[in-house]
């Protein structure tokens, strides 16, 4: 049984397999040189940096250059209080991007190197730590027990297939499970036939890495880094795996999944990209959704315009670029309540004017509280409810109604489609559980909120009433029940009636069981100048089920009888 509320840093969508990747900018500075380096062949390294605090929620830390000619080897050299824990990575050429695993909390230096052999010079364009959001799917590619006590020839070593590669993405992370025997243990991994090198957590030394026992005792990671690992692993053999006074017992693959990387143009309207709905299953509102451009066009007024898969634009999802702006930037779109609506369940489509996109991805910002209420409605398919915040969406299915009464036989139901803090409304829905969602930054305290809160006809209650009075003064009450003819709101004749907590009473001048049985219902009558539909349908007599049997929940209008949808019964 769920509570009825919970505050969350509220998650709009089911989760799924994947994980969306939210990254965090690493502000940076040479200590000279600038972000560009002349390097030597096999040396030369440049100044280092400082010191980078609170890595250790994040999984990667990523690299961008500028169009490098040749290989670049890069170590980052990370502390978590007691060890320093070095994390590298080679960049090949015909890339611009390579990812180290975060090894500790603290981002002590970084060196780069040329590892090419032939002199180049280096331009870093961005640092960032990169990490998933939500759950991960983990798959073991292999498990067993392998022993290496030396290096093993070509036909002793494990070597994953490359149908285990089939589906990867940059930003996936492949772990390896092992004891430790002997001394200088090292772990080599090459994709086989073009001998492509892989990068993991570990010292670089020529084509091998060395294990920190104290730091790395059972496992080592390494990470699926650009397009290239992906085409080696799934057309170049897979992986080989050798070592040195290593046990392999496992080797895992756990799953992320970045938005997109790639070049779109957008002309006028012409490009676009389109993110499935599958990535964005752990948005959250206070997220933040970057698009990176690239160029910036100077015709056609450029702008980003962002759209649910229905290429109906987002609220507060649209960028004019101005005077001053130049590419390559990162236009940010943080994420809000509407906005998080308006995606649940359908894909994120990223289009505009005369502008290039290079990336999209989100970053975290900062996830907004807002509080969620569940409303079970029964089969009688009617329930009173107050809320002491304001829920601006109504879930699918439910239709909500303020009622009046003048002082006659009829209560008059007026549709809304939001709720108001502290003010009761009938819900009409099939029977089921339902999530309202609070606007950003509500509270379900209801420690003030004492006595009862009034709406028109109902009067609501956050604390549960014993006992309804027969009338208050000159009104007479009414609660909501299901009897002799059906589900109605029935006249309170003795003290038997109680109202539950977040539920309402009705309470008006009209009194029922004078002029009927006792008790006696009330008959609600749905307005017509409402959302219905009632007078767009009234000339059509198309076959329908009425909402509730015997009189209950009807829409009438001038003797003629509709249900919820404005439908004409016959």
């Amino acid at each position: 049984m769920k509570k009825l509320f919970s505050i969350l840093a509220v998650a709009l969508f089911a989760l799924s397999a994947h994980a969306t990747v939210v990254t965090k900018d690493i502000t940076w500075t040479l200590t000279d040189g600038g972000n560009t380096f002349a390097l030597d062949a096999w040396g030369n390294m440049p100044t280092k940096w400082d010191w980078t605090e609170g890595c250790a929620e994040y999984d990667q830390l990523v690299f961008e250059f500028d169009a490098p000619t040749g290989d670049i080897a890069v170590k980052a050299q990370f502390n978590d209080g007691a060890n320093y824990i070095a994390s590298s990575a080679v960049l090949h050429v015909g890339d611009n991007s390579l990812a180290v695993n975060v090894a500790a909390d603290v981002l002590q230096s970084v060196d780069v190197k040329n590892y090419s052999g032939t002199a180049q010079t280096i331009t870093l364009t961005r640092m960032y730590l990169r990490k998933a959001v939500g759950p991960q799917k983990t798959e073991t590619l292999w498990s067993g027990s392998m022993e290496f006590d030396s290096w093993k020839d070509w036909g002793n070593r494990l070597v994953i297939a490359p149908e285990k590669f089939a589906d990867i993405h940059i930003g996936d992370i492949i772990e390896f499970e092992y004891t430790l025997s002997g001394s200088n243990q090292q772990l080599n991994l090459i994709s086989p036939y073009n001998s492509y090198k892989m990068a993991f957590v570990g010292v670089l030394d020529g084509d091998n890495y060395n294990i920190n026992s104290e730091v790395n005792p059972t496992k080592l990671t390494c990470a699926i880094m650009s397009a290239a690992d992906i085409t080696n692993l799934q057309n170049e053999g897979g992986l080989s795996i050798n070592a040195v006074n290593i046990t392999l017992t496992a080797v895992k693959l756990i799953k992320h999944e970045v938005l997109w990387t790639g070049t779109t143009e957008a002309g006028n309207w012409s490009g676009y990209q389109q993110i499935d709905a599958s990535k964005l299953t752990n948005l959250q509102v206070g997220n933040i959704i970057c698009v990176r451009v690239s160029a910036i066009g100077t015709e056609d007024s450029p702008r980003i315009t962002l759209a649910d898969g229905t290429w109906t634009a987002l609220v507060d999802g649209e960028y004019y670029f101005q005077g001053g702006d130049e590419a390559p930037m990162d236009v940010e779109f943080p994420v809000t309540y509407k906005m998080a609506q308006q995606l649940r369940g359908k894909n994120l489509v990223v289009r505009g004017v005369n502008y290039t996109m290079s990336d999209i991805f989100i970053k975290e910002g900062t996830p907004v509280n807002t509080v969620a209420a569940y409303l079970n409605v029964t089969s009688a398919g009617m329930a009173t409810y107050v809320l002491p915040f304001n829920v601006p969406s109504l879930p699918d299915g439910v239709h909500a109604y303020n009622l009046t009464n003048n002082g006659d036989a009829t209560i008059w139901a007026t549709d809304v489609d939001a709720l108001e803090a502290d003010k009761p409304v009938l819900i009409v829905a099939a029977e089921g559980e339902y999530e309202f969602i609070s606007e950003e930054g509500a509270s379900d305290d209801i420690t003030s909120k004492t006595g009862t809160f009034t709406n028109g006809a109902l009067v609501g209650t956050y604390y549960a009433i014993a006992e309804v009075p027969v009338s208050d003064g000159s009104v007479n009450n009414y609660i909501l029940s299901n009897g002799s003819d059906g589900v109605a709101f029935y006249q309170v004749k003795d003290n038997t009636c109680s109202v539950a907590p977040y539920r309402a009473y009705l309470s008006c001048g009209y009194n029922a069981s004078a002029a009927g049985p006792n008790p006696a219902p009330m008959r609600i009558v749905f307005h017509q100048d409402t959302t219905t539909g009632i007078e767009e349908v009234q000339g059509n007599k198309v076959p329908c089920t009425k909402v509730f049997e015997n009189g209950v929940l009807y829409i009438m209008n001038n003797g003629i009888k509709y249900n919820v949808q404005g439908q004409l019964c016959k």
